[in-house]
């Protein structure tokens, strides 16, 4: 029997991977549901491929384009929009996995409520753990969803510490690209552009991830994922820089072994994974060719170089509201250096004097998440203003 998904950014590079996937497995599965924010002629045309019973777009003028463009096309799909009818959709007694693949704080809420919902889960948000990553994971024990990670790395620790308890496990490292200024001069960072550092040179993403992971920013994300995720300690959780992104995550064991996971860097591996497990199914990606391919190479990460992973290490051993305040901050930071308000660095700047102001709280509700989350953001907003009038 088929199972029935929803993708919550379905027209976004997860969103698309995820539609491959399925493209190659149709016998497997079945596209319930579609939700983008407002790319309404990319999501038209998923909708007459895949022909969901639903499709959701965030404000009310876009849905009503679809529905016209569906209408004139003779497809029948029922077209919602706004928050509180997408919470509802990933509730459907009809779904069986949700993707969640909405970037930033945004996707907070609906990862929230397809967590409640008691299914499988897909997790590409990893912004949801970031937030309130205790808070998330005691939701998806109290309603008994399983909770796969699509991110690559987190997915390939799952791999790794697929057969092996947590409890004999000494650390697990993951692997970061070193984004597309691994090699600058550091004195050249003040003067980076939006455009070259969108150039990531191994993966292609969404240009507010592509930012993260020229800060390494994303990689200090990962980092509080992980720790959520696989129930670790900060210590236990370290990163070392992979140009080749091949090598995506090595769990280290306590008797000596190392246990790692190489794959081309496609994300539709991954995806794959988390839709098939606990069987593998059709990826549609190649194995890498061991013969051809160049020496693998490993660095430390040099906190001159990319102090924002520093940064989030220490959000993360203060734990709490930290994380919240730290990933709102970012988020308001990276799009003042895409808006070019502030510079390359400033983005270090901007996360460092929030944080440096804030008071630690313990966050029982998503509510309190919020409270936190649009404080930080009203923080960071303001230090920007004052960059600006300089």
């Amino acid at each position: 029997m088929k199972e029935n998904i929803i993708i919550l950014g379905s027209t976004g590079s997860i969103g698309v991977n995820t539609l491959n996937v399925i493209s190659l497995n149709r016998n497997l599965f079945n596209v319930f549901a579609l939700a983008a924010n407002s790319s309404v002629d990319k999501l038209f045309e998923q909708c007459k491929i895949f022909k969901p019973k639903f499709a959701h777009l965030n404000e009310e003028n876009s849905a009503n384009k679809l529905i016209q463009l569906l209408k004139d096309a003779k497809l029948e799909v029922e077209v919602l929009f706004g928050k509180d009818s997408l919470c509802q959709l990933v509730s459907h007694s009809e779904n069986d996995v949700t993707v969640c693949a909405i970037s930033g704080s945004s996707g907070l809420e609906s990862s929230i409520a397809a967590v409640k919902s008691g299914k499988k889960i897909l997790l590409a948000n990893k912004e949801s753990l970031v937030m309130c990553g205790e808070l998330f994971m005691n939701l998806a024990k109290q309603y008994k969803s399983t909770i796969l990670p699509v991110d690559s790395e987190h997915n390939s620790l799952h791999q790794c510490l697929a057969s092996n308890k947590n409890r004999s496990v000494d650390k697990i490292i993951i692997t970061a690209s070193g984004g597309p200024f691994l090699n600058s001069e550091i004195e050249n960072f003040e003067s980076f552009t939006p455009k070259q550092a969108l150039n990531h040179p191994t993966w292609s993403m969404g240009k507010k991830i592509s930012i993260d992971s020229a800060t390494m920013m994303n990689k200090g994300l990962e980092i509080i994922e992980a720790i959520h995720l696989f129930n670790l300690e900060v210590e236990q959780v370290d990163a070392l820089i992979h140009p080749q992104s091949l090598i995506h995550s090595m769990v280290c064991y306590s008797d000596g072994s190392i246990i790692m996971q190489a794959s081309k860097n496609d994300m539709k591996i991954p995806i794959s994974y988390c839709l098939g497990w606990p069987e593998r199914i059709e990826s549609g990606v190649e194995l890498i060719n061991l013969v051809s391919q160049k020496s693998l190479k490993f660095f430390d990460i040099s906190r001159e170089r990319f102090p924002c992973f520093f940064l989030a290490r220490e959000a993360a051993k203060e734990g709490g509201s930290f994380p919240t305040a730290m990933n709102a901050a970012n988020e308001i930071a990276v799009k003042g250096f895409l808006d070019e308000n502030i510079k390359f660095t400033d983005i270090y700047k901007v996360i460092s004097e929030v944080l440096n102001k804030h008071i630690k709280q313990e966050l029982k509700t998503v509510d309190d998440v919020m409270h936190v989350d649009n404080k930080a953001r009203t923080e960071a907003k303001n230090i920007i203003k004052k960059y600006i009038s300089i």
